[in-house]
C-alpha cells in the first residue's frame, strides 16, 4: 500500500476516526522529547490539535516555523519579524522538525475540517 492509498482511506474515515489515528500516531511518535522537556513551548486545550503552542501566546510554534520556511527568513529574522527571543526561534524549529508528521497530520485534519464546512481552499483568480 502506498502512501497515497493510506492518505486516502484516511480521508474517507470519519473525524472521530481521524481524530482517534492522529492520537494514537502521536502516542508512537512520543519517543523523543516530551512535554516537559520544552523551556518555552506548553500544550493548550484544544479538541484535536496536539501540537505545542508558544508559551505567553495563543501562537502555534508550526505558524511561526511555516511563515520562516515560506519566506526564507533566518532565525535571527524570525525572532526580530515575531518579537520573540532567539532561543524560543530556536526551540520552535527544534520542535517542529522533530514533530513533522504530527504538524502533516494535523495540516490534513484543518484542511478536512474546513472542507467540511464548504469552505473554499482554492485560490480565487485575480480580479
Amino acid at each position: 500500500m502506498s502512501l497515497q492509498d493510506l492518505k486516502e482511506q484516511v480521508a474517507q474515515l470519519p473525524a472521530k476516526d481521524r481524530l482517534e489515528l492522529v492520537s494514537t500516531i502521536i502516542q508512537s511518535l512520543q519517543g523523543g522529547p516530551q512535554l516537559n522537556d520544552w523551556q518555552f513551548l506548553v500544550a493548550r486545550p484544544h479538541p484535536w490539535r496536539k501540537q505545542l503552542f508558544i508559551k505567553g501566546r495563543k501562537l502555534l510554534a508550526s505558524s511561526v516555523w511555516h511563515d520562516m520556511l515560506a519566506n526564507g527568513m533566518t532565525p535571527e529574522q524570525a525572532a526580530d519579524n515575531w518579537d520573540l527571543p532567539l532561543l524560543v526561534i530556536q526551540e520552535v524549529v527544534q520542535y517542529c522538525e522533530a514533530h513533522q508528521d504530527l504538524l502533516r497530520f494535523e495540516s490534513e485534519e484543518e484542511r478536512h475540517r474546513l472542507q467540511d464546512k464548504g469552505v473554499s481552499l482554492e485560490p480565487r483568480p485575480a480580479a
